[in-house]
């Protein structure tokens, strides 16, 4: 991949792209990330900057530091000096590269207003999930958030789901997600399956790690980068001071158990469990 050269249309930036994936094409853009949120800064480590870049999208730096993802596609095209059409507002096709373009019509099966929740620091997650297991096929689980939910796109969409997605505010989205099939993954209960197995009192077999003094996005980097160190079967105990929302959707895509309790306010614990790779 090469960057843009004065004879080739710059490409709009896309919220699915892989920070590695902007930085490659606008080498310049570093500047204007660090600028916008302190939360960036990491990326001017050139080791960090590698690890950290392949793992995150745009979309997903956007919601971790805090910020609009629609917002952010927006500052850095305008910054790479790319013309983005208003319609898309720079956003994205690739939002609904998962799902359909229209608003579903369908029976609503379950309806979930999580902005409440997210504004407590409440963890809605695994209510989600609850809501979508209940939902039958041809039905639509709809959801209120304050932002884009992009990470639960590939989540559901492994479970029979498209979403569309609409703004309705500047932290206000309404997301349909219409079950059309069956899932791909897994049976929905089985995320959850593993959860009474894992061995808290087990520290021999577990690998500790501290995030708790780390910030956004290098905790999620971190506990990435750990699991893949980690051999199949294995077990990571991590010690934070938040419960992170937006590890669960990686760890069920990675077919991990996990666990998370809170022993005191301010101080969380995450228990992971790697899953066994099948042998040949």
């Amino acid at each position: 991949m090469t960057a843009p050269t004065t004879n080739e249309r710059p490409e709009p930036i896309l919220a699915s792209w892989k920070i590695s994936e902007v930085l490659q094409r606008y080498p310049a853009l570093l500047d204007e990330l660090v600028a916008l949120d302190p939360a960036f800064a990491p990326l001017r480590n050139p080791l960090r900057r590698k690890i950290q870049s392949r793992l995150v999208t745009v979309a997903q730096a956007a919601q971790i530091a805090g910020l609009e993802p629609a917002a952010l596609v927006r500052d850095l095209n305008r910054a790479a000096g790319v013309s983005v059409p208003a319609s898309t507002g720079g956003a994205a096709p690739a939002h609904t590269a998962a799902g359909t373009a229209e608003w579903p019509e369908a029976p609503v099966a379950a309806e979930l207003d999580v902005r409440p929740l997210i504004a407590r620091g409440d963890e809605p997650f695994g209510e989600i999930m609850r809501a979508a297991r209940q939902t039958p096929i041809g039905q639509m689980l709809r959801l209120r958030a304050p932002f884009e939910p992009v990470p639960l796109y590939d989540v559901l969409g492994k479970q029979g789901f498209t979403a569309s997605a609409r703004q309705l505010g500047p932290d206000d989205w309404d997301v349909a997600f219409l079950r059309t099939g069956a899932e791909t993954s897994p049976s929905p209960a089985a995320p959850a399956a593993p959860a009474p197995a894992l061995d808290w009192d087990a520290p021999s077999a577990t690998v500790t790690i501290d995030v708790s003094e780390l910030v956004p996005p290098e905790p999620l980097v971190k506990i990435l980068q750990a699991l893949e160190e980690l051999p199949p079967g294995g077990a990571l105990r991590v010690h934070h001071v938040r419960r992170p929302i937006h590890l669960y959707p990686r760890l069920d895509e990675l077919g991990c158990g996990y666990e998370t309790r809170e022993p005191e306010p301010g101080r969380v614990e995450i228990l992971i469990q790697k899953p066994a790779e099948a042998t040949a």
